[in-house]
């Protein structure tokens, strides 16, 4: 007997629709059946009129755990997670103390044990160039490994220390370390030098208002930290990843990077498809995000990226912070910190855009489940619907419009998502399954604290004992 069957969806996959009935045993997809055909089942879900997706996988998440719990722990953002349809985060690594070898790893993996409700899994840091933090990372089930190209920032050296390097002898060095894992390396994407003169212009020049932000970071700095990221990549052999891409020029030298043949994937934020640098005016700080929102052209050209598959994912660069982070902007927009929550609208931004015509349904699955699976090497397990894979699943009801309402967000930071405030979206997500076991249910958790696990790559790593460091 089967211990769940989802029956009379029709299932969306990268490769098309179908009407497909769903088994699911043991925390896993056993059949996929004709309609009326499965055997009999403990617990019968009827998804009639309903899509059923596979689980989407947020590969681009900021908990805050265990060291700003008042802005999110793994409690409070996985929670956020499962209303988003999400069933499994990736976890960047900054924190108190930064992710930069396995003991932390182990230290933050005991938090998410304990509070996850979905799935999560742990970047940590290459900027130590240190081989022995590296292969601990590794032995500790790290997806990948980040880095951003700065100093530290000032105040935040707690959270920062051994993540940040921008010499390119030093990007090099950290590339072909990871190399050798075979693991995504994987950059912030910025130049450092060019927006440190930016910077020290706009603020000769008294600027503190809020659209200083964006004429902070424009396109060409990116792009910048992009072409060279990807010349070094090249040269090192490494699978390069460039996370919250945002304008129509580094979609140029990413295109053209794989037209070359470099192993290089690339990921865009629902922020960036959805809202101009114009935002900065009406929500000041609360728009501050790095890169910085750009113009109606970028939002295009960032489409067409997504849809003809230079852009490989959409993750939400979820950034939690309290009101009292972002607050002090209102008057010095250099006072507040960047990045907003989002996890709770991921699945419902790109069902929604691709049910508006935006881009096709089997584009939104992939770029939610499959690609992200793919790159970050939890596929056979994640990121489909198919028989032996973890029955993450997502229903998902494609009629109806509603206006996001923040103040209803499970994040703990929902009222630093001013952002997307009235935002309007098509159909919402009914239930996320993680597992086997619903979570999310018509609006309310409904899964246990400390049922999410952790996840590891599926990647056989090559010694790292061959690396070269100089």
């Amino acid at each position: 007997m089967l211990d769940v069957a989802i029956i009379n969806g029709t299932a969306v996959t990268p490769e098309g629709r179908s009407r497909l009935d769903i088994g699911i045993a043991n925390g896993r997809i056993a059949l996929l059946a004709a309609p009326g055909s499965l055997p009999d089942a403990a617990n019968v879900i009827d998804a009639a009129e309903l899509l059923v997706l596979p689980g989407t996988i947020d590969s681009h998440f900021h908990c805050r755990a265990p060291s700003h719990p008042e802005r999110e722990d793994f409690a409070t953002g996985t929670r956020a997670a499962a209303a988003g349809g999400v069933t499994t985060i990736l976890e960047m690594p900054i924190s108190i103390p930064p992710t930069i070898d396995g003991a932390v790893i182990a230290d933050r993996r005991a938090h998410a044990e304990r509070d996850a409700y979905v799935d999560v899994g742990f970047y940590a840091s290459s900027a130590t160039l240190d081989r022995d933090k590296i292969a601990s990372a590794v032995a500790e089930g790290a997806v990948a490994f980040k880095a951003f190209l700065q100093e530290v920032p000032p105040g935040r050296e707690d959270e920062f220390a051994g993540l940040c390097i921008h010499r390119n002898d030093d990007i090099l060095r950290a590339l072909t370390l990871v190399a050798a894992t075979g693991l995504p390396a994987v950059f912030h994407a910025e130049d450092y030098l060019t927006y440190s003169l930016l910077e020290r212009r706009l603020r000769e020049a008294g600027r503190k208002d809020a659209a200083a932000h964006a004429e902070w970071r424009p396109d060409y700095v990116e792009a910048l930290a992009i072409s060279a990221l990807i010349l070094l990549a090249d040269a090192a052999g490494a699978r390069l990843h460039i996370p919250h891409v945002s304008s129509a020029l580094a979609v140029t030298v990413i295109r053209d990077g794989k037209r070359r043949g470099v192993q290089v994937t690339a990921e865009t934020c629902p922020q960036y498809l959805a809202h101009t640098a114009a935002a900065l005016l009406e929500h000041g700080p609360y728009a501050k995000c790095n890169p910085p929102l750009k113009s109606a052209h970028d939002i295009d050209a960032l489409w067409a990226a997504v849809q003809d598959g230079t852009i490989d994912t959409v993750a939400t660069d979820h950034s939690p912070f309290a009101p009292g982070d972002k607050e002090p902007g209102w008057d010095d927009i250099w006072q507040s910190l960047p990045g907003f929550p989002g996890v709770d609208i991921l699945t419902p931004f790109m069902i929604s855009a691709a049910l508006d015509g935006r881009i096709s349904l089997e584009r939104a699955v992939t770029l939610l489940t499959a690609n992200p699976a793919d790159i970050f090497g939890l596929a056979p397990r994640k990121g489909r619907l198919q028989p032996g894979a973890d029955a993450d699943i997502v229903l998902y009801a494609p009629v109806g419009q509603h206006a996001v309402d923040t103040s209803s967000w499970q994040s703990r930071a929902g009222a630093c998502g001013r952002l997307w405030q009235g935002y309007p979206l098509t159909g919402q997500v009914v239930a996320t399954i993680v597992r086997g076991a619903v979570v999310y249910c018509h609006g309310q958790i409904v899964g246990s604290r400390g049922y999410g696990q952790i996840v590891r790559p599926f990647v056989a790593t090559a010694s790292l004992s061959v690396a070269a460091t100089s």
